[in-house]
């Protein structure tokens, strides 16, 4: 299998009129000049692994057959979109940089938050900066 997919990868983001979750107070709230990708917590922490070894949001390895190869999927938010508690990771990169149909995988840099739900605080974290310094740890001890 060849792994072409960071330069290979086709972002699909949808928008809905419909709204996504309920409004409650401990939902993550999202806002219109942003996409969101949500990642489940047992195979997201693969996907954040992913990012911080490759330095790319990317999809997983499929076969080529497969229906949705190389694709990823992100939702752009809104006053209606909200994303429940529970077992996801909800990544956020500004709308700027991820469009619909755009080819090629997204920079861990143009991320601005990996939202990680904290049942002790009852809310959304935003754990961009551990995730940060465990890409930039990773990326010294490559270098030298």
């Amino acid at each position: 299998m060849i792994d072409d997919r960071i330069e290979n990868t086709r972002n699909r983001v949808f928008e809905s009129s419909l709204a996504i979750g309920k409004d409650t107070e401990n939902v993550l709230k999202t806002v219109s000049t942003s996409v969101y990708r949500v990642i489940g917590r047992k195979t997201g922490t693969g996907q954040i692994e992913d990012i911080i070894k490759c330095g790319y949001v990317r999809p997983r390895l499929t076969p080529v057959e497969e229906k949705h190869h190389n694709e990823l999927f992100w939702t752009k938010g809104g006053e209606n979109t909200f994303y429940m508690t529970g077992n996801s990771i909800i990544l956020e990169a500004p709308e700027d940089k991820v469009k619909d149909n755009q080819m090629g995988a997204i920079p861990f840099e143009d991320l601005i938050a990996i939202w990680v739900y904290n049942p002790n605080e009852n809310k959304y974290i935003n754990m961009i900066d551990s995730y940060r310094e465990l890409y930039n740890q990773e990326h010294i001890k490559h270098s030298l």
